[in-house]
Parts: C-alpha cells; structure tokens; sequence
C-alpha cells in the first residue's frame, strides 16, 4: 500500500461497515489514517479482538487513541448509552480525534487530552515530526531528547475510571509508557474491574528507561490476568478481514510477544 498509495490528499472516509462505519478525515500523509482511507480497516486482527471484547452499552477506555480509530469502532459499538473515554496528549491529534468524534455526533465519547500515567499531574512529552508517516509516535521522554516538546496533564485509568463499577477494555498504545499506565491501573486491576485489555507493548523503548518489558507482563500476570499475543501475521490479517473470523484463531501463546518489536497482547481476567 505504502508503495502505490499517494501520500498527500484529505477526504472525508468511512471505516468499514463491519468497523462500525463512523466517518473520519482521512490525511494520505499519515500512515494509520491512509491504511483505514483505502481499507476502511486498520490492523484488522487487533480489530476483530477489540470488538470481540466490546458490547452494546459497555464502557472502554482508549488510552494513546490518536486521530481516534478504536474510539470510533468503540464508539460505534457501545451506543448512545455506552461511554468511551479517549486519552490523546498530543494537541495536533487530539485536534483530529475531536474532530472525528463531533462528526459523528457521538456524545457518548469523552475525548481528553491528557496522557495515561501512574497518578495525576504534568508530563513532558516529544511529539511526532510533521515529515513522519507514522503520527502515533509522541511520548515521554527525558530533558535531553530531541524533538518538538510540549507538556500535558496525566491522570490515571483508575482515577478516570473510579465511578464505573466494570470496563469492558481497556486499549494501550502509549509508546514506552505502558509500566506507568499500569501502575495506574493497579487498584482496578486487583479488583477485576477491567474485564479486558489489549496492550501494545514497546520493548526497545521500555528498555531505554530501563524496565524490563517483561516486568509489564509479570505485572498482569501476577494480578490474576490470563494473556496471549494477537497475530500480526500476513495471514492473520487475510482471515480478519473476515468479521465472522474465529478470534480464538487469531492469538497465539503468550510468549510469542519476545519475536516482535511492538507486540500486541489480550489480557483478560
């Protein structure tokens, strides 16, 4: 796709009608936005997973939810009588997520732009460079890092959370925070309160900090949660394109998560 695709233009696109079908700006420049534009689908068997674990009139979480595709899908989902709590802190994609979700008229999102951390506060992050093509790349980073700075609020899942009695999912994507976002789910997690969660975990960059990625995985373990790693695999991602597809035949064991750079894993309590 990447080679035939152009990679300017802006249009109004629609996910798939499976995906719920909600309307999104679709920016050619951005790889995530191009792949749904020209698919209607974005790495569909993470998809076909957080659908599996969203229901009419749930509750779910999207922590790092960019321009907002799994808070349309989500959205779309739920229903008008479901929430969605969105968490973007990057002001230029929290901007597009708002936009996203006032298009369709779903008052059912909250759209924060705030990031996901241990406790409340103020963070410093490094945000995506205008030239990249992937846009869902903005994290914490130390004083010293290079790039376009900016500092937002952080809050946790748990204080976000604290008047739902259950949340159906939970979806991560916080580039190399993902021990701190857990931290802040502690509470919730010891209590079960989080039926689901689909984690995508960045080894290398957890390991730049210094944390063993594999201390993220021990943390849910040991709270009582059961885990497999979602196959990204070429064919996984033939048989997603199929909404009837057998989820269970999309995870593989657990400790497949060490053979990719960005595993994407299912806990479930």
């Amino acid at each position: 796709m990447d080679a035939v695709a152009p990679s300017g233009g802006r249009f109004t696109s629609r996910l798939a009608g499976d995906a719920g079908g909600a309307r999104f700006a679709c920016d050619l420049g951005d790889q995530i936005s191009r792949e749904v534009g020209l698919t209607g689908l974005y790495e569909p068997p993470v998809t076909r997973v957080v659908q599996q674990h969203v229901r009419s009139r749930g509750t779910v979480v999207d922590v790092g939810a960019n321009w907002g595709y799994f808070t349309l899908l989500a959205a779309a989902a739920v229903g008008p009588e479901g929430l969605v709590f969105a968490l973007e802190p990057d002001p230029r994609q929290f901007d597009r997520l708002s936009g996203n979700v006032s298009a369709n008229g779903f008052g059912q999102v909250s759209a924060l732009q705030a990031a996901a951390s241990a406790e409340e506060g103020r963070l410093s992050l490094v945000g995506y460079d205008e030239g990249q093509a992937n846009r869902g790349v903005s994290r914490v980073a130390g004083p010293s890092a290079p790039g376009l700075r900016f500092d937002v609020r952080a809050t946790s899942v748990d204080l976000l959370t604290a008047a739902c009695p259950e949340v159906d999912l939970v979806k991560i994507d916080v580039e190399g925070a993902e021990d701190a976002v857990l931290a802040g789910m502690r509470d919730g997690l010891s209590a079960r309160r989080y039926r689901a969660l689909v984690l995508e975990l960045h080894p290398d960059l957890l390991r730049a900090k210094g944390v063993d990625p594999a201390s993220c995985v021990a943390t849910l373990r040991d709270l009582g949660y059961s885990g497999w790693t979602i196959d990204l695999g070429p064919d996984a991602y033939r048989r997603a394109l199929n909404p009837a597809v057998d989820v269970g035949s999309l995870l593989l064991p657990l400790d497949r998560w060490r053979e990719t750079p960005w595993p994407h894993l299912l806990w479930l309590c």
